[in-house]
Formats: structure tokens, C-alpha cells, sequence
């Protein structure tokens, strides 16, 4: 009479589990400071890196440092120089040719007219210019005019 004993409880089951990544080491304070301190250099480095590169792929703007740095070497090659560097215009520019222009006045009252071209020359970057001084206009009837022209091409310099 095996219907008088009920049947033996079965085996409880095992409880499924959640799946758990596996136990990794701890990354530590490393990969911290390389976040704080490693990206923030690396970023200011590319900046450096793509400033120092511009000037070898890119033309010089009118009003820029290099360019008012080496107009300043041409005047002072011609004994002019003039109180201040403005007003600088750009007439044209492409990627190929920029054309600036700027009439700057001298201390003793006269001004100076530039008319500059930066342009490619095989791969380097190359000045061109047309520099005159005028006289100060004496009066509307009859004031006398003085003209110095140089025509001059130059290499320009990268600093």
C-alpha cells in the first residue's frame, strides 16, 4: 500500500540567479587623472599644433599679426615708418591670392600708401608690393604732391 505514504517531496529547486558581470579590477585613481589632466592637454597641444601648421597651408589675412609684421620690415627697410598700421583693407581675397591696401599716416605728416599681394609661389607664400609716400596737401589751390614708388616682389618670412 504505497497510496497510504504520500510520495517524497522532490528536490527544491535551484533559484535562478540574475546574470552579473564578472568581478573586474578596480581602474583606480589612473583613469581619473587621465581624464582630468590628460584630455584638457591633449586638447590645448592640437591647438598649438594646428596654429604652428596654419601658416604652411593657409595665406595671411590683411589685418593679421604676419602681415602687418612683415609690412613693418618692408617700411623699415625704406626708412618709413608710419604711427600706426590702420586702416588695412582687404580688396580681395582667395585661397590662391589675398590683396590688401592701407594708407598710414607719418609722424611729420605725410602718408604712406600700400598696396600688398600674398600669394603662392610652388609652396611658399611670397609678398608683392607697391609703397608710396604723399606729402601733406599744402593747401586746396595749389599744394605740391610727393611720390616715392618701389615695386618691389619679396619672400615673405614665416615666424
Amino acid at each position: 500500500m504505497t497510496s497510504d505514504y504520500p510520495p517524497p517531496n522532490p528536490p527544491a529547486p535551484l533559484r535562478a540567479r540574475r546574470w552579473s558581470p564578472p568581478p573586474s579590477r578596480p581602474h583606480g585613481p589612473y583613469r581619473l587623472a587621465f581624464r582630468l589632466i590628460g584630455i584638457p592637454i591633449i586638447a590645448v597641444l592640437a591647438v598649438f599644433l594646428y596654429r604652428g601648421l596654419r601658416p604652411h597651408f593657409a595665406l595671411p589675412e590683411c589685418d593679421s599679426d604676419t602681415a602687418k609684421k612683415t609690412l613693418a620690415q618692408v617700411l623699415k627697410e625704406l626708412k618709413l615708418e608710419p604711427v600706426r598700421y590702420a586702416p588695412i583693407k582687404t580688396v580681395s581675397s582667395s585661397q590662391d591670392k589675398v590683396v590688401c591696401s592701407a594708407v598710414m599716416p607719418l609722424s611729420d605728416g605725410a602718408s604712406v600708401v600700400a598696396d600688398y599681394t600674398f600669394y603662392w609661389q610652388g609652396d611658399k607664400a611670397n609678398m608683392r608690393y607697391s609703397i608710396h609716400r604723399q606729402a601733406p596737401q599744402k593747401s586746396s589751390l595749389g599744394g605740391t604732391r610727393f611720390a616715392l614708388e618701389r615695386h618691389r616682389d619679396r619672400a615673405w618670412i614665416r615666424q
